[in-house]
């Protein structure tokens, strides 16, 4: 069954449902729109770039509660400044958006029928999480590893992760426990391709490094209390991951002997939905 639902900045969702009492009767703009820059060979024409252009998704919304309903949703917008739209099918996909318009109807037999108009902002993105989580043995060894979070097992600190979307996937990397500059190497056909490389060395400290492009970001957060760690990381590397299409491995090497993990999330987008 499909579900459409609003998450802001803050984390509050808004579903529509019987729950909440409003309905979408329509809806449209699911799509994607493509514009293009080309170059001309005496009259042949070559595609050199190409943008995801920002669309518009409208929903013909049902207030089953009438004017209370209609307050109430009104009132999730003006408190909030940024939302996601989720869409929920055969799996979950969400996309950057900003409410544009809401018409308001006449109450009729107690409800309000209204138009929501959406501006898409990005690609329609699907997450993928995996968990590389350490054990050490008996004899003192970090390896063997063990467990891993979602669709495949961790081998040696390594997990295999493949990117089916449209677009190259930015990386979300959180790092929890005890490590000694940890290192995450990206490698494709047993080639190392890209790395990042954290210098903090903590007993119990949290790290967080969002490739994410609207919200890039290294935290280190040990002792309740969060720090920029920008200034940490090894500016040899390229420490922002980004995924092209296709299968790669990804290792975690905490340079420590104690049991920490680390997550991944890989951000894949889509055109449509």
């Amino acid at each position: 069954m499909r579900k459409l639902y609003l998450i802001n900045e803050k984390g509050t969702s808004f579903r529509f449902d019987y729950a909440s009492g409003v309905l979408i009767s329509d809806l449209s703009g699911l799509g994607f729109e493509k514009s293009f820059t080309f170059t001309n060979y005496g009259n042949i024409y070559k595609g050199q770039s190409e943008v995801n252009e920002m669309t518009d998704i409208s929903l013909s919304l049902v207030f089953l509660k009438g004017y209370k309903g209609y307050k109430a949703f009104l009132s999730y917008i003006e408190n909030s400044s940024s939302f996601d739209l989720y869409y929920e099918s055969d799996d979950v996909r969400y996309t950057n958006c900003q409410i544009v318009s809401l018409s308001k109807a006449q109450l009729v037999a107690g409800t309000i029928q209204s138009e929501l108009k959406i501006k898409k902002l990005s690609f329609w993105f699907r997450n993928v999480t995996k968990e590389i989580q350490i054990k050490v043995s008996e004899t003192g060894k970090v390896y063997p590893y063990s467990f891993s979070y979602t669709y495949s097992e961790s081998y040696k600190g390594t997990v295999s992760i493949t990117n089916n979307g449209y677009a190259k996937a930015p990386l979300r990397i959180i790092i929890n426990g005890a490590f000694d500059n940890p290192e995450i190497i990206v490698s494709k056909s047993g080639k190392e391709i890209m790395k990042m490389k954290i210098y903090y060395s903590s007993g119990d400290a949290k790290i967080e490094v969002d490739a994410f492009p609207t919200d890039q970001k290294i935290e280190i957060t040990e002792n309740g209390k969060t720090v920029n760690g920008y200034e940490h990381q090894d500016f040899t590397c390229e420490n922002f991951l980004f995924l092209e299409k296709g299968t790669y491995d990804i290792e975690f090497r905490p340079n420590t002997t104690s049991s920490p993990t680390c997550t991944i999330t890989m951000v894949e987008g889509y055109l449509g939905n």
